[in-house]
């Protein structure tokens, strides 16, 4: 194993083991790209209430289709004034459902070694969760991991203004049911 291989390795340990937790199986609802899975258990009908709130299946794939990602400027984890204004909006829904839960995941593009772009994208997704608890909204609903450079939205082009889209936060919600995580991303 090279030493490049074993400290992405022990950063991914000490990162990623804070943020994983025991999940049971999920049921993924439609996406905002219109992709669905399906939980063998699940209902057929898609407008039954989620447990312990007034959400229905539907009222989910509407919520999660008006969260936006943000984008960050290259070799940046500080939000812009357009990034706030999404998280502002993004924190109106977490406001108003304070049963959803939500994975805020950063993401970086492919410049700098993985270690670095690991740390990057955890201080975005930090930086997000830090600015939607300034916003009201509670602790309890916000989980942050990092990707790093690992789940690019672009291919590497060698020009980091083509890779400005995978510089970004996404969100995974979230809301349980009969114990269950139903959720839907970004």
């Amino acid at each position: 194993m090279t030493l490049r291989f074993r400290l992405a390795s022990s950063l991914f340990l000490v990162l990623g083991l804070g943020s994983l937790t025991a999940c049971p199986p999920k049921a993924v609802v439609e996406t905002a790209s219109g992709a669905q899975e399906a939980d063998e258990s699940e209902s057929s009908n898609t407008d039954v209430a989620l447990e312990g709130s007034d959400i229905t299946h539907e009222d989910l794939q509407t919520l999660v289709s008006n969260f936006e990602r943000v984008h960050f400027d290259y070799d940046m984890s500080e939000l812009d004034s357009k990034s706030r204004e999404v998280l502002a909006a993004n924190a109106e829904i977490l406001l108003a459902h304070p049963e959803l839960k939500v994975k805020v995941e950063g993401h970086a593009d492919h410049w700098g070694s993985d270690i670095y772009n690991l740390a990057l994208g955890q201080k975005r997704a930090e930086s997000v969760k830090a600015y939607l608890l300034n916003l009201g909204v509670l602790g309890e609903q916000l989980e942050v991991i990092s990707f790093g450079e690992e789940r690019p939205l672009t291919a590497s082009q060698g020009d980091r203004a083509a890779e400005a889209p995978n510089r970004r936060a996404e969100f995974f919600v979230s809301v349980k049911k009969d114990g269950l995580n139903v959720g839907s991303s970004y």
